[in-house]
């Protein structure tokens, strides 16, 4: 491995410049890279001090950045506003007060204000990154060369902003890389995360033009939101384009510079049990101990492979830092899945979801479920402190031919249960419950959790809600594989106008903007999200005024009066309360 490319961005938000070699610091990144920043009116900011990304002026919520000019030999820096003669370009020394003056006189007059209070340019000691741990961002162009491939455009690394490009590694394989050390000649950086990308990577970099929905592009193929990893310092030295890279170990004492995270990380398979010829059960662990951190049973871990390919697999139990996730051998991704033996490694990513024992368990609880469905049953009632809680338990399962291993279990941790309980098992192949049946169930319970491929979940959701259930008591997660063509869903649906009544944004919604989370996020809204594929929830708004559709169908319960906006688009000029 070794570094084919490296970039400096002297100014954050702006074009970066081609380097063939540059310094690194401990405490800081690349020499002039980020040296300053430019606000952009929505809060007050002081020179000298970190804020948050979304206080600038950033190419995430302003796309025309990307055709500046920025030219540098730090400290002195060369901008050009669009379409400017070379004549009127601004040189200014980013490290003297009166440089950045010039700089914030200069920005002033072609950037828009966004917010009411007075713009400056500010600059720190460490760099002005998004995180206030300074440090390089490295960029595999492999993996975005698997992107190019899945989703039918030609992808420039470039648009992903890194410091480096490396030459020599497989795809995928810089997630491996998080918890390592790079040593680049006398240099040594620290590998602490994977990098969440935003709006600013549907932007072209050599056609300077918006061109995809890039975050839409690597949720819908690789099924999470990452692309390319980053570094901290560890010790100072100069990096060149066409130095080799070596991979060592962390120090103990370096290893709590890399922060437990939801985000693509490798765990290891330390068992495949099979239950039946149709079902496996996994057991992960990984060498951090995310797992115990995050995880609980009931949530489900998201597994990708390189192809790529992704799917949900419910938890059914956290212990010791590991992880078992169940899987029903029927597609290709579950019969190589199953194929799978101690010692491999396995991309995953997660844990999503909120439908946790103590989320979901109550005095009077009903469990319908179908299918696959059964195994987030399995990790609900193997958390004991929550299952004490339940006096009444009713299990209703749907599943073809004799009983799998999976509803063994769970009829076994029902009798476990101090509370009186009531289960009941349809064959498929013979008949189905009655909607009837199902009422029954579910009748008079403080909480239903209901688990299924999609026909089924639905079915009982809407039969819950005839029986006069509250929306906020129904609990479901639907089993179904990921959409691949999410273009042709917003095609056709006119424009509309968002409003955000707390933060005062409005702006015109376009089927070319994407999801409803997409086009907040472009505005420089820190909206809330997780999972970005409506299976856990956390984007949830309140709806103030109109209405959205769902051009993909989220498995997540929807609060009464609430939209999850990472699957929703306007049906007509909506409201809401962000």
């Amino acid at each position: 491995m070794r570094i084919d490319q490296m970039f400096r961005f002297p100014i954050k938000g702006l074009p970066g410049e081609p380097i063939t070699s540059a310094p690194v610091e401990v405490g800081r990144g690349i020499l002039g890279d980020r040296s300053v920043a430019f606000s952009n009116g929505t809060v007050e900011v002081a020179d000298g001090e970190w804020n948050s990304c979304l206080s600038f002026t950033i190419l995430k919520n302003n796309k025309s950045l990307q055709k500046w000019s920025v030219k540098s030999e730090p400290p002195f820096i060369t901008v050009s506003a669009p379409r400017e003669a070379d004549g009127d370009a601004l040189t200014f020394d980013s490290s003297h007060v009166d440089g950045r003056r010039e700089l914030r006189e200069y920005l002033s007059v072609h950037l828009p204000t966004q917010g009411p209070y007075r713009r400056d340019v500010i600059s720190t000691p460490n760099g002005m990154f998004d995180s206030q741990l300074s440090g390089i961002s490295i960029i595999n162009p492999n993996t975005v060369r698997q992107l190019s491939k899945a989703g039918g455009i030609d992808l420039d690394p470039r648009r992903y902003r890194g410091n480096i490009l490396v030459e020599g590694l497989p795809a995928f394989a810089e997630f491996g890389l998080i918890g390592k050390v790079l040593r680049i000649g006398g240099a040594r950086i620290a590998i602490t995360k994977s990098i969440e990308r935003c709006s600013a990577t549907s932007v072209n970099p050599e056609t300077t033009e918006v061109d995809t929905n890039g975050p839409r592009l690597l949720a819908t193929h690789f099924g999470h939101l990452h692309c390319g990893i980053y570094g901290t310092v560890l010790t100072s030295g100069p990096l060149d384009v066409g130095s080799g890279i070596e991979v060592e170990e962390m120090r103990e004492e370096e290893s709590h510079l890399v922060p437990a995270k939801r985000s693509p990380r490798f765990a290891t398979v330390l068992s495949t049990t099979a239950h039946s010829p149709e079902i496996v059960e996994l057991t992960l662990s990984d060498p951090f101990g995310w797992f115990s951190e995050h995880d609980e049973a009931g949530k489900y871990l998201r597994v990708h492979l390189p192809d790529p390919l992704w799917r949900n697999y419910t938890i059914t139990s956290v212990n010791d830092g590991t992880v078992k996730i169940a899987i029903k051998v029927q597609g290709d991704v579950s019969r190589r899945l199953a194929k799978l033996q101690a010692g491999d490694e396995l991309l995953v990513s997660g844990p999503y979801g909120t439908m946790t024992a103590p989320n979901v368990l109550r005095r009077r609880t009903a469990l319908v479920t179908a299918g696959i469905g059964i195994t987030p049953a399995i990790g609900l009632l193997r958390d004991p402190k929550a299952a004490s809680l339940v006096e009444e338990l009713r299990l209703l399962h749907v599943e073809r031919g004799r009983p799998s291993q999976l509803s063994v279990q769970v009829r076994e941790l029902s009798s476990l249960v101090d509370a009186n309980a009531e289960y009941q098992r349809f064959d498929s192949s013979e008949r189905r419950p009655t909607r009837h049946e199902i009422a029954g169930i579910v009748d008079g319970c403080d909480s239903i959790v209901i688990c299924g491929p999609e026909g089924f979940t639905r079915e009982v959701h809407d039969l819950c809600l005839e029986q006069g259930i509250l929306p906020e008591k129904i609990h479901g997660e639907t089993f179904v594989s990921p959409q691949t063509d999410l273009a042709k869903l917003f095609q056709g649906l006119p424009v509309a106008s968002v409003r955000c009544q707390s933060s005062g944004t409005e702006f015109i919604w376009k089927p070319e903007d994407g999801v409803l989370l997409d086009s907040l996020e472009a505005e420089g809204l820190d909206a809330p999200s997780l999972c970005r594929a409506g299976s856990c929830g956390q984007c949830a708004v309140k709806l103030l005024k109109g209405s959205v559709t769902y051009p993909m169908e989220p498995s997540a319960a929807v609060p009464a009066g609430q939209i999850l906006t990472c699957v929703s688009v306007p049906a007509e000029n909506v409201e809401l309360d962000l």
